[in-house]
């Protein structure tokens, strides 16, 4: 069995030998109505900036974000927003994450 399958709720993530070195960003549920749940791990003490993209690249929303923990959660209401492909993403020094989000 795979690590991938080991772990169903970390998306997009590989085993590391340093396991708090992982960073995740989780968006839920997806699809989603509008309402949506995106969830930062691993990038404690880091700056990072939190964006919405429309499907032709054009911000949405946006948020910088200071003072993470370990675990960071944010709820989004997007429901204002058209139905369609939307892409969060997540971006610090040196890191940088996106994942897709439908609205429907």
């Amino acid at each position: 069995m795979s690590s991938a399958f080991a772990k169903p709720g970390l998306v997009g993530t590989r085993p590391t030998s340093k396991p708090n070195e992982e960073r995740n960003l989780l968006v839920y549920p997806n699809p989603s109505t509008g309402i949506v749940h995106i969830a930062i791990n691993g990038f404690e003490g880091r700056k990072l900036e939190l964006r919405v993209l429309n499907v032709i690249g054009s911000v949405i929303y946006r948020e910088a974000i200071t003072e993470l923990n370990d675990r960071f959660t944010k709820t989004l209401d997007l429901s204002k927003f058209a139905t369609g492909l939307y892409y969060v993403r997540l971006e610090g020094d040196n890191a940088s994450q996106m994942r897709k989000l439908v609205i429907r």
